[in-house]
């Protein structure tokens, strides 16, 4: 018989593959449409905007779900959600050992850190600023546990790249505003002044259920896409 350690690391596993194959399906669907638009001879500005938020769309897609198979790699090898280490090349203490458990390291996930092009931006406030987050800081409600889950961010998009996501997702362009201060949920708070709270149905009615979607903040000029790629 199996253990619950095992049937939630089996459970975990396969939400994440699955989670995996439909933004790789999604992008692949998106970028031949992109191509298709591109060879029109008719297309003008906005169609030509329209299809560029499409494309960055579909790159935030491609690195979340690139960050997806590293943490999965990593949990297949026996590295446990809450020893995962999320220091950055740059940071101190990156190429102290051991190695196993960092997830842009090399040895350990080795997941490629990403920025955001400043056509990808749109940037309300400056703490944070526009930048993709990745860490363990809260917990979403509708995960099997109370723990810290992981979740990647790319805080602070232009609303229009936003709308694209949603639409492959949920098939909408509509933007569900949470009701804080998106940086509390999507963001780790050792990057500004503040604390991290969890991602509930409270703070966030239609996000329930969701493990990847686009936000907005109550005031609807930040805009936030958010993955959860681990939860216990």
């Amino acid at each position: 018989m199996k253990t619950k350690r095992e049937q939630n690391f089996k459970r975990n596993s396969q939400d994440g593959n699955a989670l995996l194959y439909v933004l790789i399906a999604i992008v692949l669907f998106a970028g031949l449409g992109f191509t298709l638009a591109r060879q029109s001879h008719n297309q003008g500005v906005s169609e030509l905007d329209d299809a560029r938020a499409e494309l960055y769309a579909d790159q935030l897609i491609a690195y979340a779900a690139q960050a997806q198979n590293s943490i999965d790699q990593m949990l297949f090898s026996g590295s446990e959600i809450a020893d995962l280490d999320f220091t950055l090349p740059s940071e101190a203490g990156f190429n102290t050992a051991p190695y196993h458990n960092k997830v842009y390291h090399p040895t350990g996930g080795g997941l490629i850190p990403s920025s955001l092009n400043d056509s990808m931006k749109k940037e309300a406030s400056p703490t944070p600023p526009a930048s993709w987050y990745l860490g363990r800081f809260n917990n979403v409600e509708w995960s099997d546990s109370t723990n810290p889950d992981v979740m990647l961010s790319a805080y602070q998009i232009t609303r229009e790249i936003c709308e694209k996501i949603n639409i492959k997702i949920t098939g909408s362009d509509t933007i569900p505003a949470v009701t804080v201060q998106p940086r509390t949920l999507f963001v780790d708070d050792s990057n500004y002044s503040g604390s991290n709270e969890d991602l509930t149905v409270a703070r966030c009615p239609d996000c329930e259920n969701y493990k990847v979607l686009c936000v907005s903040n109550p005031g609807v000029n930040i805009f936030t896409f958010y993955a959860v790629l681990a939860d216990e």
